[in-house]
């Protein structure tokens, strides 16, 4: 009984070594930023301006705070408003990295939150 227990451990050993070692040769490829954005008006009303920035920063992976940062770049702008239920494509412009900021404005409120394009570049607006 205990040999048969001995030998399934020495099974289940090398089954677990040659999956973990197919798994670190894997070359996961770098995450893609889009080319452009789709953005979407779900919303009943005008979408007013909308942009995409990098923020400005003082050190990698710190946002800006002090008067030597960087200024935030503008990668993505609506040129004009977006009517209820229309979209768009916005290229991006000199954009690099997958985290940036969007802003939004419409016709009763505005707003910002942060987005990652390499996962995903379609934003849909909706109430």
């Amino acid at each position: 009984m205990s040999l048969r227990l001995a030998m399934a451990g020495i099974i289940a050993c090398g089954c677990a070594t040659l999956a973990h070692g197919a798994v670190k040769s894997k070359n996961p490829s770098p995450p893609k930023l889009a080319l452009a954005v789709n953005l979407e008006n779900k919303r009943s009303i005008a979408l007013l301006s909308f942009e995409i920035v990098t923020p400005g920063k003082d050190a990698p992976g710190k946002a800006a705070t002090g008067k030597d940062a960087a200024p935030e770049t503008i990668v993505a702008r609506l040129e004009k408003p977006l009517a209820a239920g229309e979209s768009a494509s916005l290229p991006l412009l000199n954009a690099s990295g997958c985290l940036f900021e969007a802003r939004w404005k419409f016709e009763d409120a505005s707003d910002a939150g942060p987005v990652d394009l390499c996962s995903d570049a379609h934003i849909v607006l909706v109430d």
